[in-house]
């Protein structure tokens, strides 16, 4: 994806924009954050690539809830050093597979939550997917949709209705 051009988001109207203009004009947009997982899976054709580096920041962290809420471009880095700070850690283990896939840019939560990818804790404790209580996210039409919430009730996991 290096020799794409690559579009930058800075917040989730911007990234709106850019999907339901390039829908429009017909031109494809392949998914990006940092890149640690462009090798994975069939190769991408596409005209240019929106990335989600711009969409970063832990948005809240409370420690006693278990509860963090992250933008899909948080450096995965970010959030490991958050709640290291309170003695707690994801419980799914992500791996970093990067290097197989030869880069070394570091992951995204968004990208951990788009893949699934998790690691050897994932027979016991779960996929990355199975920790998430809800999602918001920009689907092809350039709209933003909110799925779940940031409270468990009935329901564990990635829950699209």
């Amino acid at each position: 994806m290096a020799d794409l051009q690559t579009l930058v988001p800075a917040d989730e109207a911007e990234a709106c924009a850019m999907v339901a203009e390039a829908r429009q004009a017909g031109r494809t947009l392949a998914i990006a954050g940092a890149g640690s997982k462009s090798g994975v899976g069939q190769p991408v054709t596409a005209e240019a690539a929106i990335a989600s580096t711009g969409l970063a920041g832990i948005v809240e962290y409370n420690p006693e809830e278990l509860v963090v809420v992250a933008r899909a471009g948080t450096p995965l880095a970010d959030i490991e050093t958050a709640l290291a700070e309170n003695g707690q850690a994801l419980m799914f283990e992500p791996a970093d597979w990067s290097g197989l896939a030869g880069s070394n840019a570091g992951q995204t939560i968004g990208g951990i939550a788009a893949t699934n990818m998790s690691g050897p804790r994932r027979i016991l404790a779960g996929a990355a997917r199975d920790a998430l209580l809800g999602v918001r996210f920009v689907n092809g039409r350039g709209e933003a949709i909110r799925n779940g919430g940031r409270v468990m009730k009935n329901v564990t996991g990635l829950d699209l209705v």
